[in-house]
């Protein structure tokens, strides 16, 4: 095998990686030898990994000469210290501490074996080789043994000067130290490094993690990055998994899930630019799925009949608004009879769109969760009874979206809040029954006006999956009369109208 063979690249840089024998990976508790070539030329890098190989198998030579005649550790036969140490366990003890002397000292010949050829290599990147050869503290290695294959190194002290850090190895029982790693910030202030890596993220997930991030400050303070370990994982997973839900009941295992896998997201993140070790941290487990989660209980579910007939019965139906009262109950009224989402119905545009004869609502911009989100939804002749139509022209002369309640705009986060809150007070407590529920009521409403399951997932905003799903996507005007024909609310509405 050429010696090429063993040139790795890394991020623009040559390193020369190989196996070291079993035997020999034993004693120095090594699987292999990674160092840098000091360069980033190829051509360059092929000739230094020759002169490190051929440096290297000298050394290793060395090393099981070493072996075999001064403590027969060949692992063929046994040594005498190893058939002394099975009567003895004493000198069975000491027999280990030669051992592990040999191997200190042959990893810090190793390492100024390494250093020394690499000084003699082909010139690389020099602001990078200088900064990776700086000189490093000098450790004092003791050693007081008295054993007959010691006699001439009894009470001897070696003085060593460690070489530059340049190797990194894959080892079997030891991992590379963390201190090692040059810089630690506190975790939190990389946040904004972690966003931008994900220009792609909706405002809807970006709250997500910055509510997971919230909470995990509190838990685990301003902890150095290099720091956090797999534990510091489980006790943001053990914290979720007690914490009580403000509706009642404790937190669903969707919602432990996303936010223990934000967290998880973010170490990785972090382990890949080289911030962290690795300490397993996807290894983490959240709490298992409760019986009833596990039998597929929704834990949201659609309003009844008589609910929805509660909430259309309801003070914002029925009294006099203020015009931000007004707003949210045209928020509700959006909701129920065009089953569009929160975020969408939030950012809505307050003018309208005829398909022929058909007016519809215009969630083609805002429309961002699915790929068939951005659509056209025919408004219902209970909406058009109501008054949606002079509403909107209000909204619009305003400069406002669709239910804007006032100059600044409301996150659909803050409405779906302050909407549960109402459906609290004025329908019932239940924790499966919130504003999104709205939108499982509208999905019965699609089934039951028989429209075919296309046009459902067409209305809906759902991609199905289907070959057929991807022709025709646009609304046409028979589609939305067919809609209109067929799709009817649960309850009356004529008291609403106009």
């Amino acid at each position: 095998m050429g010696c090429c063979s063993y040139v790795v690249k890394r991020r623009n840089r040559y390193y020369f990686r190989m196996r070291l024998p079993t035997d020999l990976g034993l004693i120095l508790r090594r699987t292999h030898l990674i160092a840098s070539l000091g360069t980033s030329d190829a051509h360059n890098a092929k000739i230094n990994a020759s002169r490190l190989f051929f440096s290297l198998a000298c050394f290793l030579e060395t090393l099981r000469l070493r072996m075999t005649h001064e403590l027969n550790t060949d692992r063929t036969d046994q040594s005498p210290a190893e058939l002394l140490a099975l009567g003895a366990f004493e000198l069975g003890r000491q027999y280990q501490m030669g051992v592990e002397e040999l191997r200190i000292e042959f990893n810090l010949k190793l390492k100024a074996m390494v250093t020394s050829v690499q000084a003699q290599m082909v010139p690389g990147d020099t602001a990078v080789w200088e900064m990776a050869s700086a000189p490093q503290p000098a450790p004092m290695l003791t050693r007081q043994v008295d054993h007959p294959h010691y006699t001439q190194m009894t009470n001897e002290t070696v003085s060593v000067e460690m070489p530059p850090s340049i190797i990194s190895t894959h080892t079997v029982e030891e991992a590379r130290p963390r201190n090692l790693i040059p810089s630690s910030p506190v975790w939190h202030t990389l946040r904004t490094a972690f966003m931008r890596d994900k220009p792609d993220l909706e405002k809807k997930t970006i709250w997500s993690y910055d509510q997971a991030f919230d909470i995990w400050i509190k838990l685990i303070g301003d902890k150095a990055i290099r720091d956090i370990r797999r534990g510091d994982v489980k006790v943001f997973a053990d914290f979720l998994r007690d914490k009580e839900n403000p509706r009642g009941g404790k937190l669903s295992h969707a919602t432990i899930q996303r936010s223990v896998g934000h967290i998880k997201t973010f170490m990785s993140w972090a382990v890949a630019a080289g911030s962290v070790e690795d300490d397993g941290f996807e290894k983490v487990s959240i709490r298992s799925l409760t019986k009833e989660e596990r039998m597929g209980d929704e834990d949201r579910r659609a309003f009844t009949q008589s609910e929805v007939s509660m909430l259309f019965h309801s003070r914002l139906f029925t009294e006099e608004c203020s015009p931000s009262e007004e707003a949210t109950r045209w928020f509700l009224a959006i909701a129920a009879l065009t089953g569009a989402r929160t975020e969408e119905i939030a950012m809505a545009p307050s003018q309208f769109v005829w398909v022929d004869d058909v007016l519809c609502m215009d969630l083609r911009k805002v429309g961002t969760k699915t790929p068939a989100a951005p659509r056209l939804i025919p408004l219902l002749g209970d909406l058009l009874k109501m008054g949606i139509v002079e509403w909107a022209a209000k909204q619009s002369a305003r400069g406002f979206t669709l239910v804007q309640p006032d100059v600044k705009q409301k996150s659909a986060p803050a409405w779906s809040k302050f909407l549960n809150r109402y459906l609290d007070k004025t329908v019932t407590k239940d924790p499966t029954l919130a504003l999104y529920s709205l939108r499982h009521s509208f999905r019965q409403m699609l089934r039951a006006g028989n429209i075919g399951d296309e046009l459902c997932d067409k209305i809906f905003g759902h991609s199905s999956g289907k070959v057929g799903a991807g022709y025709g996507r646009d609304l046409s005007a028979d589609e939305a009369r067919l809609f209109l024909a067929g799709v009817k609310p649960h309850v009356s509405l004529q008291h609403l109208w106009q």
